[in-house]
């Protein structure tokens, strides 16, 4: 009796030791206050769905924040990082929507930014000042805050939100008209070539930045996945407001029948978007 409580009492010791490192273990991320950010979120369209809280900027402009964090044990650092999002993806896993971006020699700059800057103890507030590049590149971005704790736990897909940026020298999209020899629904087969005419428009130069290019992309629609075709026409210094066009593209004879989205895009020389011309093609042997 007395060998049986004794072992027992280790067994209870040993539990309760147990219990006071798990309890010791710092597996809390830290926590991210976004006291003030100036100016304000608004609700917003973004790649085709809408979003409650997009940052509306212009180039030049000042994009302010106060931020606390803390910890329950310590604090190590945080991340600020501003990228693009011209193509539309995800960063929680999800696949990209589909967007096709040209690769055209900008003469704008995208706004990139990657600060990471330590911290200490267990709550801190900062404030930042971030200055939208003037001559920015027109368009979607991501803006993440992310903080790391000393155990280096954090939360990688937490605090991630979109801006929206416009460039001051010229806000407006163009615009294009298009159709093709068949109209807008219709049937082909592989192999056959296919009459893309019309004209794309702007309030200013096309070319002016850079970002100008007319382009056809295609969506497969059993998969959803979206491909390039070597049909882009980058505006040169010779374009003006007006870009009128008349091109011919074969369907790929490799292209396996079904339903598909072909899809005319344009962007101006700041790379305002312009509203895509679809297509209705049903692709036959």
């Amino acid at each position: 009796m007395t060998q049986l409580r004794f072992f027992s009492l280790l067994l209870l010791a040993f539990g309760l030791t147990a219990c006071g490192n798990d309890d010791a273990i710092d597996v809390s991320a830290a926590v991210l206050d976004i006291q003030r950010i100036v100016p304000a979120a608004q609700r917003a369209e973004v790649c085709g769905g809408t979003e409650a809280e997009v940052f509306l900027l212009k180039g030049g402009q000042i994009f302010e924040m106060d931020l606390r964090f803390s910890d329950d044990q310590a604090l190590s650092q945080y991340k600020i990082d501003i990228h693009n999002n011209f193509d539309c993806h995800g960063h929680d896993g999800a696949s990209a929507p589909g967007v096709v971006v040209p690769d055209v020699e900008s003469q704008t700059m995208d706004w990139t930014t990657l600060e990471i800057v330590s911290l200490e103890g267990n709550d801190e507030t900062v404030s930042r000042s971030l200055e939208v590049p003037q001559n920015v590149t027109a368009g979607l971005y991501h803006f993440q805050i992310q903080v790391l704790d000393a155990a280096g736990n954090d939360e990688p897909l937490a605090n991630i939100y979109s801006l929206k940026i416009e460039n001051p020298l010229d806000q407006l999209p163009p615009q294009i008209e298009a159709t093709t020899s068949l109209g807008d629904v219709f049937s082909v087969v592989r192999g056959q070539a296919l009459d893309f005419i019309g004209q794309v428009t702007d309030n200013r130069s096309l070319s002016d930045g850079g970002n100008g290019v007319l382009f056809l992309s295609y969506t497969d629609l059993r998969t959803q996945n979206v491909f390039n075709t070597d049909a882009v026409f980058v505006f040169d210094g010779s374009v003006r407001e007006v870009y009128p066009f008349e091109f011919a593209y074969r369907i790929p004879t490799t292209l396996k029948s079904g339903d598909y989205l072909f899809v005319l895009g344009a962007n101006d020389g700041v790379r305002n978007v312009a509203e895509s011309i679809v297509f209705e093609v049903t692709v036959t042997d």
